[in-house]
């Protein structure tokens, strides 16, 4: 009798499969299992850059990649309203979906969504930075889910439709003013003199955009003509790349600093979070610890089936005989 949790129960049907079907699964079980490795490491990488990124206060933080504690606060201007309950807040993202069928077939798919992109203000007493929360990964403490008969809320999640029997879901995460922000990004101050790693870096960066037009790029610095920009022409190009970073920054410099926090240029994490460091580190821990539990699962099975199927199946014992 088959059993799940019998693994010696699964040999009949292992030999039974069919070659291409048991082999079209079996691969697809070791590729999931591979990929649960790798974002085992990755949330452990996460976890280990979020503990060993120095903390920094915004009055001194390098010009670079930093973490950051404060609270979060509104930009001067109009306020920022969540879409669906219009609540004053600094970030916001939101999802409506609408659900197909009742009972147990009830699937559920986006019909709208939305995320803040809007700048708003970090404050640690020592100074105020800019939040530029484009492609962050944001962690909020503030989720509300409730249900509803229009494709629009008509009241908030305090007056909220059954969940069985609504037709349509919605979901609001907030980060509202004054409420504690943790932030890890590429910190950046503009404005003010520029140190030499700025301007390298902005160098590096502008040099890097022209070489994505290669037609201007012969069309400014092939001096001999060669359809080709030997080491002699670039370093002109390097040069005026630096000229015009210089001109730059020299008209940043009539106008007061402002610090900046954005999305790291490299692939580094972007995040930030109401969430203490402690349960970020924590959160980042426990997905990876799921995520090689199953690669360790996957890993165990896949060898079982595989030599399973490869060793050769008991003989049947015939009958015995019994004469005319």
């Amino acid at each position: 009798m088959f059993s799940l949790f019998d693994p010696v129960s699964w040999e009949p049907a292992i030999h039974a499969t069919e070659p291409a079907s048991f082999w079209f699964w079996t691969c697809a079980l070791c590729v999931l299992t591979l990929a649960a490795l790798i974002a085992g490491f990755l949330f452990l990488l996460r976890a280990w850059t979020v503990e060993e990124t120095p903390l920094s206060l915004i009055r001194s933080a390098a010009q670079g990649y930093v973490k950051l504690e404060g609270h979060a606060d509104l930009m001067p201007g109009p306020p920022i309203l969540s879409p669906l309950t219009g609540t004053r807040c600094v970030w916001w993202s939101y999802k409506v979906e609408e659900r197909n069928g009742i009972g147990r077939n009830n699937n559920w798919h986006s019909i709208e969504h939305g995320t803040s992109d809007d700048l708003f203000l970090i404050r640690d007493g020592s100074g105020e930075c800019v939040v530029d929360p484009e492609h962050a990964e944001v962690i909020p403490a503030n989720t509300s889910v409730w249900y509803g008969a229009e494709p629009r809320p008509l009241a908030g999640p305090a007056i909220s439709g059954f969940a069985m029997t609504s037709r349509y879901r919605y979901a609001e995460k907030l980060v509202r003013p004054q409420e504690f922000i943790f932030a890890m990004g590429f910190f950046h101050t503009q404005g003010g003199e520029a140190g030499t790693a700025v301007i390298n870096e902005e160098v590096a960066q502008l040099l890097h955009e022209w070489k994505q037009n290669q037609a201007e790029l012969l069309r400014r610095f092939d001096a001999n003509h060669d359809g080709v920009v030997d080491q002699r022409e670039w370093e002109a190009a390097r040069q005026a790349a630096r000229a015009e970073v210089l001109a730059r920054e020299q008209d940043a410099a009539q106008r007061p600093p402002t610090n900046l926090l954005s999305k790291p240029r490299d692939d580094r994490r972007f995040i930030l979070s109401t969430r203490r460091e402690v349960r970020i580190v924590r959160r980042f821990q426990l997905w990876a610890a799921a995520y090689l539990l199953v690669f360790v699962v996957g890993g165990a099975i896949s060898g079982f089936v595989i030599s399973t199927r490869l060793a050769t199946p008991a003989p049947a014992i015939p009958a015995a005989y019994s004469g005319p």
